[in-house]
């Protein structure tokens, strides 16, 4: 059994997927899943209900519905090619959200979640590390919502401040830093979490733009 610590992540071409080697055996990442992948998968039982935890994504349909939408990002982690162990998803903004202002500009890095069965084998550090490095998203700016509600502290043994410190260290291996802003949900609870990568051809004019907006000034 290979050793976390020693895994071995690789280009399965067939596949048109990244093999990550765990001690539970191989768990394989496609990094864009097209409309229509999802149909014969079914959820590991470590994503869902939980006491006082709910995995965000708990239908297959809406990946579906992601994957169909305009640069809809869907990431899965299977095993035996039918489980899902992992996903990841992004999108561009709702109308009804502050960031959608900017147009497509902005693009949400809505959710990335490992069942609790194959945490802490570095595999969300690969669908973030393939999302975040698509050219798509040269020319714009990726955020994250840290949400404290959706934090499942149990299944981690952690406190909130701990887990703050975990998601803030994780998006940042990627990237991403942390912005301050009064958007109304992130500022409902001081232990929510907003994090930024700026793409390397956004132009100064549109990072104005951005820093306006995290204070709810819209430049026209």
């Amino acid at each position: 059994m290979t050793d976390v610590s020693q895994r071995d992540n690789s280009r399965d071409d067939e596949k048109g997927a990244i093999t990550v080697e765990t001690p539970k055996g191989p768990v394989l990442i496609y990094s864009q899943c097209m409309p229509g992948f999802f149909s014969d998968l079914r959820l590991d039982a470590g994503l869902g209900h939980f006491s006082h935890y709910s995995s965000i994504i708990q239908k297959l349909e809406v990946f579906e519905k992601i994957a169909a939408g305009k640069d809809g990002r869907v990431s899965l982690g299977l095993v035996d090619d039918k489980v899902v162990v992992a996903y990841g998803v992004g999108y561009y903004p709702d109308s009804t959200e502050r960031w959608s202002k900017l147009g497509d500009l902005m693009y949400e890095v809505a959710a990335i979640e490992v069942s609790r069965h194959y945490r802490s084998m570095k595999i969300a550090d690969v669908m973030l590390s393939e999302m975040v490095n698509d050219e798509l998203f040269a020319d714009k700016i990726l955020y994250m919502n840290g949400f404290s509600w959706h934090w499942d502290l149990d299944g981690k043994g952690l406190t909130m401040a701990q887990y703050r410190k975990m998601m803030m260290n994780f998006f940042k291996t990627h990237g991403f830093q942390e912005n301050y802003t009064n958007e109304p949900n992130i500022a409902l609870r001081e232990e929510n979490l907003f994090m930024v990568r700026i793409g390397p051809k956004v132009s100064p004019e549109d990072q104005q733009r951005f820093r306006n907006l995290r204070f709810g000034i819209v430049n026209r």
